[in-house]
């Protein structure tokens, strides 16, 4: 038996001869499309946040994909190529949805420092999905460029199938994704960046609306905090300006059934804020809309804060009838306020 499984020619062949002849693709095997050396891993630092200054008011242009075999197998659907999936889109298709999901996350995790995980996915999830992505695959023309079954185009197949709406969409995705796997794998020096720098450009006048909402936040006053130094949500600080004994806040349901989420979609709920007492019944402070009751009712709060004028004259009434306790206090010969008075181990030297 040949020392190892090799044969006494390639035993006596150069080592570096042998490794360069083992790893050579024949001609049968097609353009080798990706390799070890030119996967990239994007860098967190290196995609700055999207600021309302830097949102491009139209669309930057498509980048090349600079290795022909590369941008052929990226337009080139698996029905068109005998299913191998070398030579068609299918493997840059997988990796490009793995970049742009990374990409879309270091962009959102920088632009938003405090936002929550679940948040931060429904955010990505807007620019990644297939929609988005079909759309974006339709204005650059891919789907024009692309080599793919006539069923799967907008007329069908002439006296044949139609793919079904969901199905082109999806194609349409898939197309996209390939394209940018394409671009980054295409130029292993700038790839990345290139890719990055596009899709930076793409996807900012998509989170226009939740940069406006960042940077207003950023622009507000600093927030007041608890004694222990815990920033207090509007809810607490609302109940802090016009609560008293006797005056009742709640918090109630609103019709949502047509409210929607621009960017997600998905259902918000609304929530208003009510008042009982200071001589009013069941006053409505504020509305708010989110996608959760619980931040819903946190905007319907911070709106009645909003509301200076309001807020002021039942802050008023509040101070008022502080003011008034404090008067029966002092003609009852307590002393207000009780906690200025020193305590019995202050009185007594520390010995009680």
């Amino acid at each position: 038996m040949p020392k190892h499984g090799l044969t006494p020619e390639e035993v006596s062949e150069p080592p570096s001869k042998r490794a360069k002849s083992d790893s050579a693709p024949s001609a049968s095997q097609g353009p080798t499309l990706e390799s070890a050396a030119s996967f990239q891993i994007p860098s967190l630092h290196a995609n700055t946040k999207w600021t309302l200054a830097t949102i491009q008011r139209t669309r930057p242009p498509l980048p090349d994909i600079l290795d022909p075999a590369l941008k052929k197998a990226a337009l080139t659907h698996p029905g068109k190529a005998n299913n191998d999936p070398v030579a068609s889109y299918e493997r840059l298709e997988w990796i490009g949805d793995a970049y742009l999901e990374l990409i879309a996350s270091s962009f959102i995790y920088q632009t938003f420092p405090t936002l929550p995980a679940g948040k931060s996915a429904q955010r990505r999830e807007m620019l990644i999905r297939n929609t988005t992505l079909g759309e974006f695959s339709v204005y650059y023309g891919l789907d024009k460029m692309a080599d793919i079954p006539e069923e799967f185009n907008m007329e069908g197949r002439v006296g044949g199938t139609n793919a079904s709406q969901k199905v082109r969409v999806k194609i349409l995705g898939d197309l996209f994704e390939a394209y940018v796997g394409g671009v980054i794998l295409s130029d292993p020096a700038n790839g990345i960046q290139r890719a990055s720098d596009w899709l930076k450009a793409l996807w900012g006048p998509l989170m226009a609306e939740y940069i406006r909402e960042e940077e207003k936040k950023a622009r507000k006053p600093e927030q007041k905090q608890s004694a222990s130094g815990q920033t207090l949500d509007p809810k607490t600080v609302l109940e802090a300006t016009i609560g008293a004994r006797g005056v009742k806040i709640e918090y109630k349901d609103l019709p949502s059934k047509n409210l929607k989420d621009r960017g997600t979609k998905l259902p918000l709920f609304a929530i208003g804020c009510f008042m009982t007492g200071w001589g009013e019944t069941n006053l409505q402070l504020g509305h708010g809309s989110a996608l959760s009751k619980k931040e819903a009712g946190q905007k319907a709060a911070q709106m009645a804060l909003d509301n200076k004028k309001l807020l002021k004259k039942f802050a008023d009434k509040k101070a008022e009838m502080k003011a008034a306790r404090e008067a029966q206090l002092q003609q009852a010969g307590v002393t207000f306020p009780l906690k200025d008075q020193p305590s019995a181990q202050e009185t007594t030297g520390g010995v009680l």
